[in-house]
């Protein structure tokens, strides 16, 4: 009995070592790891190690984390090489497709939140780590856009309404600083590619009408150095409209 019960814990194993190796996933280690992490998703998937469901729901866990821009970078460049590689399984290609999109859903689920900075007690919110986890996210998503892995139609209705259709109820509402956060990363991570067909022109320019809030307590507010986002096609200045208040 207890070998079936091991054999049977297969799908956590393996899912939490998939878990593992793309959380190591970086632009300097890409190399190493991409191969290692290509291999344990196939075979899971061919042999039914893991049931493809289960191995999205832990996977999208990896956007609400803290991890730096060249990490997220370096996960959605795998997962766009990984499902593209012409000898890839079905079975993988889904995986990965049901991956962006639940993140993508994900993510615009919890802009319905009034944010607020994480206390350690967000078991109950949508947004993982709150307001922190929302702008992570944020990053995550970007790149996701960036390489080209998001359908357009998902990103047009997903990424951005979710953001800019929101009421803010008090002028100190710190969810507003987290919003304009959660812009400000994608911006970044996505640079020029959201200004390619997938925003109207009055959606640009709602991302940079700043809500005007103050960073809460030990939450780093936006670096405009790192916004490099130019444009011919929409009026606004993208620089100027996001830190013109911030």
């Amino acid at each position: 009995m207890s070998g079936e019960t091991g054999y049977h814990r297969r799908g956590t194993i393996i899912g939490a070592k998939i878990f593992s190796l793309l959380s190591s996933l970086g632009l300097s280690t890409y190399d190493e790891v991409s191969p290692v992490v290509a291999y344990w998703i196939e075979y899971a998937l061919t042999e039914q190690s893991v049931d493809t469901g289960d191995l999205v729901e832990r996977l999208s866990l990896l956007a609400w984390e803290n991890r730096s821009s060249e990490a997220n970078a370096a996960v959605a460049k795998f997962l766009k090489e990984f499902r593209d590689a012409p000898h890839r399984s079905e079975q993988a290609r889904s995986c990965v497709d049901r991956l962006c999109d639940r993140v993508l859903r994900w993510f615009a689920a919890a802009a319905a939140e009034n944010l607020v900075p994480w206390d350690g007690l967000s078991y109950e919110d949508v947004a993982r780590y709150r307001g922190n986890g929302f702008t992570y996210a944020a990053s995550f998503v970007g790149h996701l856009t960036e390489c080209g892995i998001l359908d357009h139609d998902l990103v047009r209705k997903h990424l951005i309404k979710p953001l800019i259709t929101h009421r803010c109820t008090a002028p100190n509402d710190v969810g507003r600083f987290f919003r304009s956060m959660a812009i400000y990363q994608i911006f970044v991570a996505a640079r020029d590619t959201l200004l390619q067909g997938f925003l109207e022109p009055e959606d640009v320019e709602a991302c940079f009408k700043t809500f005007g809030a103050n960073p809460p307590p030990y939450v780093a507010g936006p670096d405009a150095a790192k916004l490099n986002v130019r444009s011919t096609t929409y009026p606004c200045d993208l620089r100027r409209d996001l830190f013109a208040n911030l």
